[in-house]
């Protein structure tokens, strides 16, 4: 055992060990460790285990139930520039709850939401929230999930994105189990950031992120307030219908219902990357290798 991720690089260069999964090596460290001799970076292999970047939002608060404050907000965050600085290039940018990743359900077919700060600005001044002379129009509370460190930057950078359209989003920085009892039970939050999980089918963790009538309590779930009659049908159809081509079709409306509206904000999609020594063999042969029993990987003496 490690006693924290800084020390993985370098035990894997000291042939200590042979393996580092689930993002043990940090971010900052791929780049350098990649041009080890006798090293290898591997992101593949939890394809079926795709983390979510998003911006949860509490439909209590007034101006968030409004969409128009919801779209400006979207038009706030440079997806891009999150990519490549929180998460130095290793994620992709995201345009609705299923991963570009995803062969069977996803479709970029949906709206979408460019980085456009006069925009964003334009709409917040037609919902009515004008500036005050201050500059700001609101002020909300923001809870970024403290699990990785990637979610953390992501708030302070979503601070400085809403600064830019005049709303003044407040850090309230909790430990994992604070936040989840701020967040899925106490509703004590305006904006979150979360990470939550895709697991290959939209019906396993996703759709509840947006379902109405969860209880309280549930984590990764919509604990935001949101109701829609529309999209709890279409989810409970989904879930009813076993023909595999209508399944994808209604998951696909799925998605477009769920951009259009942004019961949340979906920013960015990442998975865990591997480093190992060349000598380990078959590392991620599939896309729930990480989570699966590892028969078949083997260590070359």
């Amino acid at each position: 055992m490690l006693p924290d991720r800084t020390s993985a690089a370098a035990a894997l260069e000291a042939e200590e060990i042979q393996l580092a999964a689930f993002s043990a090596v940090p971010l900052a460290d791929l780049d350098r460790i990649s041009k080890v001799p006798g090293l290898k970076v591997i992101s593949k292999g939890y394809e079926g285990l795709t983390y979510q970047l998003v911006v949860e939002i509490n439909h209590r608060r007034k101006e968030l139930a409004d969409v128009k404050v919801r779209q400006a907000i979207a038009h706030a965050i440079d997806k891009d520039f999150v990519v490549k600085t929180v998460f130095l290039g290793y994620a992709a940018t995201a345009t609705g709850p299923v991963p570009t990743n995803d062969p069977q359900f996803y479709t970029a077919d949906v709206p979408i939401y460019p980085f456009d700060v006069a925009k964003a600005n334009a709409l917040l001044d037609d919902a009515g929230y004008k500036r005050a002379d201050d500059g700001k129009r609101f002020a909300l509370k923001l809870l970024p999930a403290p699990y990785f460190n990637e979610t953390k930057q992501f708030g302070d950078y979503l601070r400085q994105a809403l600064a830019a359209i005049g709303i003044d989003a407040v850090i309230v920085n909790n430990d994992s189990a604070a936040h989840i009892k701020a967040v899925y039970t106490d509703h004590a939050f305006d904006l979150a950031v979360g990470p939550p999980v895709f697991r290959g089918d939209p019906a396993i963790s996703t759709t509840i992120l947006v379902q109405s009538g969860i209880p309280d309590g549930v984590p990764f779930s919509n604990q935001g307030g949101y109701k829609n009659a529309a999209l709890d049908a279409l989810i409970a159809k989904a879930s009813e219908t076993l023909d595999t081509s209508a399944r994808t079709d209604l998951y696909k409306e799925f998605q477009k219902q769920v951009a259009a509206d942004l019961p949340l904000i979906n920013v960015a999609e990442w998975s865990f990357i591997s480093v190992a020594r060349e000598t380990v063999g078959n590392i991620a042969n599939n896309p729930r290798w990480a989570v699966s029993n590892w028969a078949d990987t083997y260590l070359e003496s």
